[in-house]
């Protein structure tokens, strides 16, 4: 089957300013904000003293199920903050069968654009449910305004698409795609164009100018919605470096910035592949996302143990097949992990 990118439906979403101000003015007065506890005094003054909030705490989805309890007389869900937020809102919606209305904090993950919620079981991803948003609303003085580290981290939702698509050639070659997902090279190729615009603009998305933003949530928007779009395929979007990100999770025990652990199993997952490593970890170096073990809390043999262990645990949780299933981990390919990363932030 031969994609074009106009073949898939994505959320309806809208740039502008002041936004979160209109709330009052179009959303059912009886409504749930899902958020952050810390965003609170950013953001509570400007949204209606009637609606009720909930903070989001944990991700867990058994967590989640029982705080629905606590959710009464409700008519709409809003959901404001980052991914824990974006999806913990998405996954209330689904299980009340509200509107949704989206108002990121941040670029920080695509979650926003897609329609499963990313909650934990037994602190493993597994993306559940079913949330089309009314509107995303991307509210540049919002975005603007947020920690530039989270906006800029989004780029790891999108360099991902080039070791997505660089596992799923693999697996091709091999033989070893899914019946449902066969290889197909007009989903890569639009996969890959939206990687290679954000590499082109990495200036704009430095400064996080407007085309800078606009660039990304391009990208992202195309990342969650062709997800669905495409069949619940994660081929064309993720690949090892979202498999080393879960790896660490549930190795560590410890929560992540999304896209900056996504980086760090960017790297990693191009030197398994042998290919365009460098190019990428130059442009992660660029833009100041620190991918080394210190920067996220956790050591070197943190990354070692989830490497010498990644074989063993795509195959456990059922992973696409791809270079993770099949790449044997050395002592040298280690130290070159951490070689080539110490140094690429040492200069």
């Amino acid at each position: 089957m031969s994609f074009k990118e106009s073949d898939i439906v994505q959320f309806s979403t809208v740039f502008g300013r002041n936004l979160l101000a209109e709330i009052p003015h179009f959303v059912c007065p009886k409504m749930l904000i899902v958020t952050m506890e810390d965003l609170w005094p950013i953001f509570g003054a400007h949204l209606p003293a009637c609606a009720e909030t909930y903070f989001v705490e944990s991700m867990e989805r058994s967590r989640l199920e029982t705080d629905l309890s606590l959710f009464s007389d409700i008519s709409s869900i809003i959901g404001l903050g980052g991914g824990q937020a974006i999806d913990a809102a998405k996954y209330v919606a689904w299980r009340l069968n509200l509107p949704l209305f989206q108002f990121p904090t941040s670029l920080s993950v695509d979650a926003v654009f897609g329609h499963r919620a990313g909650v934990r079981e037994n602190s493993l991803v597994k993306y559940v449910g079913w949330a089309v948003p009314e509107t995303v609303y991307v509210d540049l003085d919002i975005i603007e305004a947020a920690p530039r580290a989270l906006n800029i981290a989004g780029v790891g939702d999108i360099f991902c698409f080039i070791t997505g698509v660089m596992d799923w050639r693999y697996a091709a070659r091999r033989g070893k795609c899914e019946t449902r997902w066969p290889f197909d090279e007009s989903l890569a190729q639009i996969s890959l164009s939206k990687a290679e615009a954000a590499l082109a603009a990495l200036d704009e998305i430095k400064v996080l100018s407007q085309r800078g933003i606009e660039i990304m949530v391009d990208a992202l928007k195309w990342g969650g919605a062709s997800y669905h779009g495409t069949g619940w395929n994660p081929r064309h979007i993720e690949g090892v470096e979202h498999y080393i990100f879960y790896a660490l999770e549930a190795g560590t025990g410890k929560k992540f910035l999304h896209g900056q652990a996504v980086c760090l199993g960017l790297v990693i997952g191009l030197m398994m592949h042998a290919s365009r490593c460098e190019e990428v970890l130059s442009a992660i170096v660029e833009l100041g996302i620190d991918i080394r073990p210190a920067a996220l809390d956790i050591t070197w043999n943190d990354v070692f143990d989830v490497m010498y262990g990644l074989m063993k645990f795509v195959t456990h949780e059922n992973l696409a097949y791809g270079i993770a299933n099949d790449f044997k981990v050395t002592e040298l390919f280690l130290m070159d992990i951490r070689n080539r990363i110490e140094g690429a932030f040492s200069g």
